[in-house]
């Protein structure tokens, strides 16, 4: 049997089961295992354990992404924006559910794709959507987000739904309610197993957080709110750590003891500790609030750039690079490099953030690094994947 595509044949894959194909416009494609289409008039619907994908065919190859923001915003005003641009929306609702909305080209015809689901699940829907969109019967969209200027991206200046990304951050970033100075989660520790604490430590600036936080008592010995907080760090199923480097110097990090449905999850730097239990199910919602990655930087399928990896941290001479988004961003003063592991855990997190720029992937050979450009949602679906996937056990 031979696909007729725009009136030209197509041979399909060799193994593609035809009780299985969908078509959308131009875009035919074939539903994945454990997933139910349902078709409607130019719409197909894939469904599977609570998560739904909807693709549509529509006219334009994009959207304003702050109107599709503040739509959701206005029902869900602790919306964490992940990335805003024409070609893709994502959104991470309150409730612990994703909206992702991404547009592909099948020749001169566009189709809008859509899923929505847990937050656990979200990685599974977007390995779907790539495999649509990678597949032998559509295009990638040619409209690419690099050339956007910042000012007309959802979440840069000038946008009209900047202040409402900056409220869901701002609010994620809440769920964290102690706080006080660095080294705070260091200082309970020490004080836990002392009944009396030398005057010195109490009066010291930590000492006083503490106590003034209602965690240590006025021998400085942990209260019972003080001992509940700490509770989960004792025997927890797994210990998350993420580092962020700049300069080869640790400047904030990231922590979470993993016990029985809930996590302590301690946050330092920039002189500062945040620190609370929260339910596992926020803790996407708050560690993707901590990175800070602006929703408008994306310049996600450019070309890779391969640099001198003694050359990395330093940057004091000429870009070696005649990549145009390495050229503006080896001057830009602090990189981050995100380092982020767990006992349990199946993935790591591994990237490289330039503020203003974008967000990369980074793969060392030798004496040399390629930077391969990203995007917040990319990165935050490794994110995902790093919290929610555990390392199988060994048979």
């Amino acid at each position: 049997m031979i696909m007729m595509i725009r009136g030209e044949p197509t041979l399909p894959w060799p193994d593609v089961r035809w009780d299985r194909l969908a078509i959308v416009g131009n875009l035919v494609l074939e539903v994945p295992d454990d997933w139910t289409a349902i078709a409607r008039p130019g719409v197909v619907e894939l469904a599977r354990a609570g998560s739904t994908i909807t693709l549509r065919y529509v006219h334009a190859r994009g959207a304003d992404p702050a109107v599709g923001f503040a739509a959701v915003a206005a029902d869900d005003h602790e919306a964490l924006l992940i990335e805003g641009a024409p070609e893709r929306l994502t959104v991470l609702r309150s409730t612990g559910t994703i909206l992702d909305v991404r547009y592909g080209g099948v020749g001169s015809t566009a189709v809008r794709i859509a899923s929505r689901g847990p937050i656990d699940e979200w990685p599974l829907a977007v390995q779907v959507v790539d495999d649509v969109l990678r597949s032998r019967w559509s295009t990638a969209s040619v409209e690419r987000s690099a050339a956007i200027p910042p000012a007309d991206r959802v979440g840069g200046a000038g946008s009209t739904s900047g202040s409402a990304a900056s409220e869901g951050r701002d609010r994620a970033a809440a769920l964290l309610t102690v706080r006080g100075p660095d080294g705070l989660f260091e200082h309970l520790v020490w004080v836990e197993d002392r009944g009396v604490v030398p005057g010195r430590v109490r009066r010291s600036e930590v000492g006083t957080a503490a106590r003034a936080a209602g965690l240590t008592g006025r021998f400085g010995a942990l209260t019972s709110a003080g001992a509940a907080l700490l509770r989960p760090a004792h025997g927890p199923e797994d210990l998350l750590v993420i580092e962020s480097r700049t300069r080869d110097v640790v400047t904030r990090r990231w922590r979470a003891w993993l016990e029985k449905g809930s996590a302590l999850v301690v946050e330092d730097g920039d002189g500062h500790s945040a620190m609370d239990v929260i339910p596992h199910g926020q803790l996407s919602r708050e560690l993707l609030a901590w990175f800070g990655v602006d929703p408008s930087w994306v310049i996600e399928d450019e070309e890779p750039a391969t640099v001198p990896l003694a050359a990395l941290d330093d940057r004091d001479g000429p870009c070696p690079s005649e990549v145009g988004w390495m050229q503006a961003a080896w001057p830009v003063r602090d990189w981050h490099t995100v380092r982020g592991w767990g006992e349990r855990r199946q993935f790591a997190v591994l990237s490289i953030v330039v503020p203003g720029i974008g967000v990369f992937d980074r793969e060392i050979d030798g004496d040399t690094v390629t930077m391969r450009p990203s995007s917040p949602a990319a990165f935050a679906r490794d994110v995902v994947r790093f919290l929610t996937v555990e390392r199988p056990d060994p048979a």
